[in-house]
């Protein structure tokens, strides 16, 4: 039986203002993605891309925040619930 939703996954980018460990780099360092469940997957840009899974957009900005310097800017909206989330961490919707 398929399973059958009308909540479409939201894209974002990370954007990195400052980085203070020198690995990432600034500007776009990730491009993501918030399901309707709330999981997000994370894609990073540079010369060693990798792509990561997170509960969520707080462990998102908790492991990679890196003290308010990194910010979620949302590609599209995001769904009730999840967008309250977003907004509570800063993130740009």
């Amino acid at each position: 039986m398929p399973v059958v939703t009308t909540v479409m996954p939201c894209r974002f980018q990370l954007y990195r203002h400052r980085d203070a460990s020198g690995v990432s780099g600034t500007g776009v360092v990730a491009w993501g993605t918030v399901y309707p469940n709330g999981k997000v997957s994370l894609a990073w840009c540079g010369p060693r891309p990798s792509v990561n899974v997170y509960e969520s957009l707080a462990d998102v900005t908790a492991i990679h925040g890196h003290d308010g310097h990194t910010q979620v800017i949302m590609c599209d909206e995001l769904p009730h619930p999840i967008r309250a989330d977003a907004l509570r961490l800063g993130c740009v919707c």
